[in-house]
């Protein structure tokens, strides 16, 4: 009869190449044929690819030393969700930055008070909300990171390892690094609708200018002293004392400017 004993391999685990599966994410800026965003993403998307990337060096080197649990632990969960994590938060943070100051710039060209225009700057509650927009893909990737953890759990505790349990752990590794790329590009996709999201209201301010009625109103008060003072300094009109002293010394002067020496 033959043996149904499962295939022995070595304590330390082969850690698979991540990179592949990554996709585009740790390809170098302007590496990439996808279409522009708004925003300057690339410094973050390549922070996001180097912290996969330490988390498979870390379980290797633990590998290595034969510590197979410590190298399944590393590329947990955990791990992956807080480099997602990190990366939402960075972007929330740069596309909360340029919102404010497209903002502020359509301010200053439109000449809009500061008060008026602090008032249009982002509250802490929209901040929060574009985080949470452009978070949305990171519900699809927690959901790929079951896998990991359970097929991580069966390698940790088995004392003899299962090829079939080792490739299907391989298999949710390379399958949360593809979920990752995904989660990536609906971010990308959500700081492009944000953009699109806050132009009205930026447009709103460049276009923004002082009522015109004050100023028509201002100038009629202006307009109709200046001929009620000339109808009184040229004795059409009878006015106070202090304009009547006035109309005395002009015409004074004008006599005196007049006259032939």
């Amino acid at each position: 009869m033959t043996s149904s004993s499962p295939v022995r391999v070595p304590s330390a685990v082969q850690i698979p190449e991540l990179g592949p599966w990554l996709g585009r994410i740790p390809l170098p800026a302007g590496g990439s044929s996808a279409p522009p965003t708004r925003f300057p993403l690339d410094s973050i998307r390549l922070e996001l690819a180097t912290a996969i990337f330490e988390l498979a060096a870390d379980a290797r080197s633990w590998s290595s030393a034969g510590d197979r649990q410590a190298a399944v632990d590393e590329l947990g969960r955990s791990g992956w969700l807080a480099a997602w994590e990190s990366a939402v938060r960075s972007a929330a943070e740069l596309v909360s930055r340029l919102i404010d100051a497209r903002i502020q710039e359509a301010g200053t060209e439109s000449r809009m008070p500061r008060r008026k225009l602090r008032r249009l700057a982002l509250s802490d509650g929209e901040r929060r909300a574009i985080a949470a927009r452009l978070g949305r893909g990171g519900f699809a990737f927690a959901e790929a990171l079951a896998p990991v953890d359970r097929e991580g759990g069966r390698l940790r505790e088995a004392g003899v390892l299962d090829r079939a349990a080792f490739e299907r752990w391989n298999e949710a590794l390379t399958g949360a690094a593809r979920h990752l790329e995904a989660a990536w590009l609906s971010l990308e996709e959500a700081t492009n609708e944000e953009w699109e999201r806050w132009t009205p209201l930026v447009e709103s301010i460049r276009a923004w200018h002082r009522p015109r009625w004050i100023l028509w109103i201002i100038s009629a008060v202006v307009v109709v002293t200046l001929v009620y003072i000339g109808l009184v300094v040229g004795g059409y009109l009878q006015g106070p004392k202090f304009l009547e002293g006035f109309a005395d010394w002009w015409w004074s002067w004008w006599d005196r400017l007049v006259e032939p020496a």
